[in-house]
This record gives structure tokens, sequence and C-alpha cells, in this order.
């Protein structure tokens, strides 16, 4: 949770500076000051919705369906974490299949996925850099098809299902809980995430959405 928060609060933070950067001038700049804190009350929005849906996954509420567009989701995610990507020397790659079909889904779980594969992705090669590239593509089946996958360290040899278990980390600062909750809202929507071992350097999680809204299944995601 604590890697979940700290992006919508470090931007605040970061707006905040900027906004008194803008006041503090000899001319103060009122209309950059206002933008700055504009994004502040977006960035505390989203460390609020962040908190609401934790906070739903351990209460078993139902989840918030709309239709929403995944590739949409990633860019947002991906421009949320690109300075986090920047400070490793990981550079983010898109491969976004074009019109894709919208999805019956909770928006800021599906964020939550994305920020848990993203910063997994990106804690795996803090010490080296890196690629790091999220696809995505529509299945023969009609399912969505979305991958996220690195150059880093790898999986731990025949530990590939034990990582999605609670409380199981490698991280000497890890919870334990990210991936645990990133399978639990994936299967929630009637997906399903599992993740493969590259053929060279690093690791891709993978998982698929189904796209029609008759076979989302409206359940909590602790099912």
């Amino acid at each position: 949770m604590s890697h979940e928060l700290k992006q919508p609060i470090a931007a605040a933070m970061t707006n905040a500076k900027t906004c008194m950067r803008w006041l503090k001038r000899d001319h103060p700049d009122v209309d950059e000051a206002l933008e700055a804190t504009s994004r502040i009350l977006k960035d505390g929005t989203r460390a609020t919705e962040i908190i609401e849906r934790l906070r739903s996954l351990y209460k078993k509420d139902l989840p918030q369906r709309e239709l929403v567009e995944v590739n949409e989701i990633i860019r947002e995610m991906v421009e949320l974490l690109r300075a986090e990507a920047n400070q490793y020397a990981v550079s983010i790659r898109n491969d976004l299949a074009a019109d894709l079909p919208k999805i019956t889904a909770d928006r800021v779980q599906l964020q939550q996925v994305f920020m848990n594969l993203i910063l997994n992705a990106i804690e795996a090669m803090n010490e080296t850099g890196g690629v790091l590239t999220v696809k995505t593509q529509l299945g023969e089946d009609g399912q969505l098809l979305i991958s996220v996958s690195d150059t880093g360290v790898g999986l731990p040899k025949e530990k590939t299902e034990q990582i999605f278990d609670a409380f199981f980390t490698t991280k000497p600062q890890g919870s334990g809980m990210g991936l645990s909750i990133t399978r639990s809202i994936v299967e929630s929507h009637g997906g399903r995430l599992w993740a493969t071992a590259n053929n060279g350097r690093g690791a891709t999680f993978h998982f698929i959405l189904p796209t029609s809204a008759d076979i989302v299944r409206v359940s909590d995601t602790g099912t």
C-alpha cells in the first residue's frame, strides 16, 4: 500500500512546491499557481480513491463498474510513474493495440493493477536500469491480453505461483501484498494473472480480461 500512496502524495508535494514558487515571485503568477493547486487537488483525490478501494478489498464491497478504455488507464499510470522509472534509468515502452473494445471494470482497481505491476517491474531493474514494456492486444476469443515485462533480475526459480501468495516477498522492505492484491482484482473482473520468466533477462506478468459485460463476474475481490 505504501507504494500506491507514495506516488500521488509525492506528486502533491511537488505541485505544492511549484505553487509556492510561482507565488513567491516578485510578480506572482496566479494562473500558474492555480494550475498547480488544481493538480494538488487531483493528487489528493487519487490518494483518497486508493485508500477507499483498498478498504473495499478487505471489506469485500462490490466494485464500482463502468465502461473503461484499458489503453487510456495504461497511459495514465505510465505518465504517473515515469519519474520513478527515470530515477532508476528504466525506459518505459507502450505497445498498445489500436481500437480495443471498452470493458466493464472498476477504473481505480485497474489503475491499482497497472501501478502494482509497473512498480514491481521498476523495482526489478532498480540496480541495473533496463526496459519496461506494456503491451495490449485482442485475443482470438475476444478477451484482452495484457502484459508487463521487464529486463530485470527475473523470477525466483520454481516460485512463479508463490509470488502471488499474501505476505510472500523477496524484497527486504516488501509487504508481500502487492501481487496478491493485484491477482485478486484481476480475478474479480473475470480475468486471470500469471507470470513467466523471459528467455533472456527479466520476467513478464500476463493477464487476460473479458471484454463483454455479460461475462464479467460481479463479485467481491476476495473470490
